[in-house]
């Protein structure tokens, strides 16, 4: 699953399904809690399916069947709405949904690479000289917010030369580390200093959301795209 749906399934309120099979092994599923939801996950794992124990995060049982069939459901209310979706799926009259699922391993190794979030720093100042060691106190302020926020800084690249230009070797640095899954984070100090081109600097942006890298600074906060306006949202 991507990365991003990932995320926002994991998010929500979910279900631990636990699906054993006739040869006695198990696998182990999360999805998001709703009757409709429910009734689907039994359908689509019910091939060579023994039985299947619906449980919510805290262990607590949700239900369980013999094959595709309930065998109890502790909430009789719950019960008679995932009836009235599962009944007419299994008489046939209605497929199953295709529902955001993810298995437990996927689900253990996103919850652990969020534990320890990779961050790449990047910093570009205007002057193609830096008379001032601007670059060097740019580059110290954001190993010192990447330690603030937890980060581990696992990459570095710098510009020297005008915002206009987006063609800079650092930032070309920043997009193909993104997309060979090196980093979860961009660290930059200001949005300008990606570029000064709005459009140029938007589509950047765009670009690191799809292979899911977010873009933090210590004086904007995080800087996400508003896929509805688009623009860009500062927290």
């Amino acid at each position: 699953m991507e990365k991003r749906a990932l995320a926002e399934l994991l998010d929500k309120e979910l279900i631990i399904g636990y699906v054993y099979g006739y040869d006695g092994g198990r696998q182990v599923y999360y999805f998001e809690k709703s009757p409709s939801n429910i009734a689907s996950f039994i359908m689509l794992k019910k091939e060579h399916t023994d039985k299947i124990i619906l449980t919510d995060t805290l262990d607590r049982p949700i239900l369980d069947t013999y094959g595709e069939f309930i065998n109890r459901c502790p909430d009789q209310e719950l019960l008679q709405e995932i009836t009235k979706e599962l009944i007419p799926m299994q008489l046939g009259e209605q497929e199953p949904m295709a529902i955001s699922i993810t298995t437990e391993e996927e689900a253990q190794a996103f919850w652990d690479q969020q534990e320890q979030q990779n961050a790449w720093v990047y910093c570009r100042i205007d002057s193609p000289e830096d008379s001032h060691g601007s670059l060097k106190n740019q580059k110290k302020e954001l190993y010192d917010y990447a330690e603030q926020m937890g980060f581990e800084v696992i990459g570095y690249s710098e510009d020297l030369g005008s915002g206009l230009d987006c063609s800079h070797a650092g930032l070309t640095e920043v997009m193909k580390a993104a997309a060979d899954g090196k980093m979860d984070i961009l660290l930059i100090k200001k949005l300008d200093r990606l570029g000064r081109d709005t459009t140029k600097t938007l589509e950047f942006i765009r670009g690191l959301d799809q292979l899911g890298v977010q873009i933090y600074s210590p004086l904007e906060g995080e800087i996400r795209m508003d896929y509805q306006s688009p623009s860009l949202l500062m927290q």
